[in-house]
């Protein structure tokens, strides 16, 4: 079973999150802050990430680095409600920093589990 991870400072989210995954057939973790999610990555296996662009302290573009650093055969997700994922802003860093895709909030379970699993074949 693939582990994904879901860094996201709002806790429906997160919860949302987990749930759609877990219906889908994935493990899912969660973590409220970069930090929280850099020491949740160090202490599982996780095959995905999905990362909040707007966190409190270390954005998630900053987020994205540091993991891709770190753990570079990971795939990253970066997630918005705030910021248009079709803005060029958001586009420009896929296929950079193992950012391989973006999802706008809120999103329906057959968008998410359709990213996820994209990104995991």
């Amino acid at each position: 079973m693939k582990t994904v991870l879901t860094i996201d400072d709002e806790e429906t989210i997160r919860e949302m999150t987990s749930l759609m995954l877990e219906r889908s057939g994935y493990n899912a973790l969660g973590a409220a802050s970069a930090d929280e999610g850099l020491a949740i990555m160090a202490a599982n296996k996780v095959d995905l990430v999905l990362v909040d662009v707007v966190l409190p302290g270390k954005n998630g573009l900053e987020l994205a680095i540091d993991l891709n650093q770190k753990w570079p055969a990971i795939p990253i997700i970066l997630m918005s409600g705030r910021v248009s994922t079709a803005a060029d802003s958001i586009k420009n860093f896929n296929g950079h920093f193992g950012i391989k895709g973006s999802i706008a909030k809120p999103f329906t379970l057959e968008q998410l589990v359709r990213l996820v699993n994209d990104t995991l074949a």
